[in-house]
């Protein structure tokens, strides 16, 4: 009869081992699924600051903020008679 209590509980000790196992393993799928949506995100936007940094490299050329005083804001170059130059005296 003692012998058979061993081995009841065997079988719970092993049944018990078999479902930790597979809860283990069920989470571990669902946690690699989420880091490879967080790496998908961190890759686009890394691809999105790539492309907002060659804009804004595109946007402060000098070409580009002369257009842009021109057409938004009326500004034209002044004539030379215009231009004063600042000696430095030392």
């Amino acid at each position: 009869m003692m012998g058979l209590h061993w081995v009841l509980l065997l079988i719970v000790l092993v049944t018990g081992s078999a479902l930790t196992v597979v809860y283990v393993k069920h989470e571990s799928r669902i946690l690699f699924t989420e880091l490879r949506q967080v790496q998908k995100q961190q890759d686009e936007q890394v691809i999105q600051w790539g492309r907002l940094q060659l804009q804004n490299s595109t946007l402060i050329t000098q070409a580009n903020v002369e257009s842009m005083a021109r057409k938004k804001l009326g500004m034209v170059l002044p004539d030379s008679v215009q231009i004063v130059t600042l000696a430095d005296h030392e």
